[in-house]
C-alpha cells in the first residue's frame, strides 16, 4: 500500500508540470498577428472600415487638402449629384472652397483633370480680389465607389489659376475624400 501511495504522489507532480508548459505552450503559439475580420468602430463610434484583414485598406479622412502646403480645414462638407456629376465640396472657417467633380458614376481608376468630366475648382476669398480658379493640370483617384451604397473614397491633387491669366497658382495636394451623397 505504500509503494502504490508513493507512485501516485510521483504522478501528481508530473501531471501538473505538463499541464502548465501545455498551457504555456498555447501562449506563445497563439497568434497575435492574424488579420482581423469585421467592421470596427473607433472611439467616437464611428465605423472605420470592413476589416477584410488585407492590412491594405486605406482609411482616409472626410476630406483633407493643402494649399500651397498649408492644411486646409474644413468647416463644412458635402457631397451631391447635380446635372450628372458627382461633386464633392470643402468649405473652410474664411469660406474658401475646394470642389472636385467627376461622373456620378465614376468608377475605380485614376484620370487626369480635363475641364469637362474631371474638375477640380479651387475658390480664395482671402486675397485683395476674390480668386475663382480652376484646375488646369492634375488627376482625381477614385479608390472606391458604391453606387448603392452612395459612398466614394478618392485622393486628388491639382494646380488651379484663375481663368486667362497665369498668376496666382495654387497647389493643391495630398487631397483625399471619403464621403456619402
Amino acid at each position: 500500500m505504500f509503494v502504490r501511495y508513493r507512485k501516485i504522489m510521483h504522478m501528481k507532480p508530473f501531471k501538473f508540470t505538463f499541464l502548465l508548459v501545455l498551457l504555456a505552450s498555447f501562449t506563445f503559439i497563439s497568434c497575435d498577428n492574424e488579420p482581423l475580420t469585421g467592421t470596427f468602430t473607433d472611439e467616437s463610434g464611428t465605423e472605420s472600415g470592413t476589416g477584410s484583414g488585407s492590412g491594405n485598406e486605406v482609411i482616409l479622412q472626410p476630406f483633407f487638402a493643402e494649399i500651397d502646403l498649408v492644411e486646409f480645414s474644413e468647416t463644412s462638407l458635402e457631397a451631391i449629384i447635380f446635372n450628372n456629376k458627382l461633386w464633392v465640396r470643402a468649405v473652410d472657417a474664411d469660406t474658401n472652397k475646394i470642389t472636385i467633380g467627376m461622373p456620378e458614376d465614376v468608377a475605380v481608376g485614376t484620370f487626369d483633370i480635363d475641364q469637362t468630366d474631371y474638375t477640380g475648382v479651387f475658390e480664395d476669398n482671402l486675397a485683395p480680389d476674390t480668386y475663382f480658379t480652376r484646375a488646369n493640370s492634375g488627376s482625381i483617384t477614385i479608390l472606391t465607389h458604391d453606387t448603392v451604397a452612395k459612398t466614394i473614397t478618392g485622393t486628388f491633387n491639382f494646380i488651379a489659376t484663375p481663368t486667362g491669366v497665369v498668376a496666382p497658382q495654387f497647389q493643391i495636394t495630398d487631397g483625399e475624400f471619403n464621403v456619402s451623397y
